[in-house]
């Protein structure tokens, strides 16, 4: 686990935005767990879904309007793909909480753990079959 700096700041605009995504996205593309659903953005580039990513969290903290994606159609789509329900979204978000306290610290950085927490619940609830 990578230890925190003392100099961490909070998430203050769309450049930290980039940086969050791209150390996520370090660590889940080469992570055991997680890494054979990402394998397709390892394949085709990460060059054209990050910035798309950094639009859904500049909406999240920020409320820009930039983000046009179906967040919930595309991981439900994944989910069907990969699985990712269980043990793959905890590690989700395990390595998301880890990239945002490595790089991070204040509001906006426990705001963006507290809305992925927020995400994989909702994400699991719509994944449960129905009963």
């Amino acid at each position: 686990m990578t230890r925190p700096t003392d100099d961490r700041r909070d998430i203050a605009d769309r450049a930290d935005i980039d940086r969050l995504v791209r150390a996520f996205y370090e660590r889940a593309l080469v992570d055991p767990v997680l890494a054979a659903a990402f394998e397709t953005l390892a394949t085709i580039g990460l060059d054209g879904h990050l910035p798309v990513v950094g639009d859904f969290w500049e909406q999240i903290l920020f409320r820009t309007t930039r983000y046009r994606g179906e967040f919930a159609m595309v991981h439900e789509a994944l989910n069907r793909q990969h699985g990712l329900a269980g043990e793959k979204l905890a590690r989700w978000l395990h390595l998301w909480c880890e990239a945002v306290d490595a790089e991070f610290a204040g509001p906006d950085a426990e705001r963006a753990k507290a809305k992925a927490i927020a995400m994989a619940g909702a994400l699991t609830r719509s994944w449960r079959p129905a009963t």
